[in-house]
């Protein structure tokens, strides 16, 4: 199909592409997210490089014969139990929990039915947590210097470890923290956390 300028178009998910490339496939490989779309036997359909990673460095998890596959029975079933469980709204289960493999998995139908796949996004829960955060100062109107305290509270620092960190006096630190929270709402670090949940990118 042509469009007014005469480029190549076609319909994408009720929008329109402007050109051949699969801009989805290049999106989900570059993501910064470890995700895998399976079917319901556990055949890969797809993996990012993020996944292959995190499945290559977990001893609980591997690709093998085209397929997403534990190394012992308990994660088998709890990594079926999983893909089975999934739907439209996605589910959260822990893989191999206690042990150091492992893995919180979010399953997501990708269609409705019983036979659809299922997009997983892994995080092997022996790494760190990745917090980032949008930008709050056009939203609460917080200064550059409060938002990195935010930045470092979220990620579980205290106030002695960011003042450390940043170079900054802790009465400087306490500070930042209490403007912050006027300017959010907010009165303690766990409604801090809940208020600024749809800001924040987990990984």
């Amino acid at each position: 199909m042509n469009d007014d300028h005469g480029k190549n178009s076609s319909s994408v998910g009720g929008g329109t592409r402007r050109d051949r490339k699969d801009w989805p496939a290049q999106w989900f490989a570059q993501d910064t997210s470890a995700r895998v779309v399976v079917g319901r036997d556990l055949k890969v359909l797809a993996v990012n490089h993020r996944a292959q990673t995190a499945i290559d460095r977990n001893d609980g998890l591997a690709l093998r014969d085209g397929a997403l596959s534990a190394r012992d029975r308990r994660t088998a079933g709890e990594l079926l139990a999983a893909v089975a469980a999934a739907n439209c709204d996605g589910r959260f289960s822990v893989i191999g929990a206690g042990s150091r493999t492992a893995m919180l998995v979010e399953a997501v139908a990708l269609n409705e039915g019983a036979d659809s796949p299922v997009g997983l996004s892994l995080r092997d829960l022996s790494t760190p947590v990745e917090i980032d955060c949008a930008d709050l100062e056009p939203i609460f109107g917080v200064t550059p210097g409060e938002h990195q305290v935010i930045l470092h509270l979220l990620r579980g620092q205290s106030s002695s470890e960011i003042a450390q960190r940043s170079g900054k006096s802790i009465l400087t630190v306490r500070t930042h923290v209490k403007r912050a929270y006027g300017k959010i709402g907010v009165k303690t670090r766990g409604q801090l956390f809940a208020r600024l949940l749809p800001y924040l990118s987990i990984r």
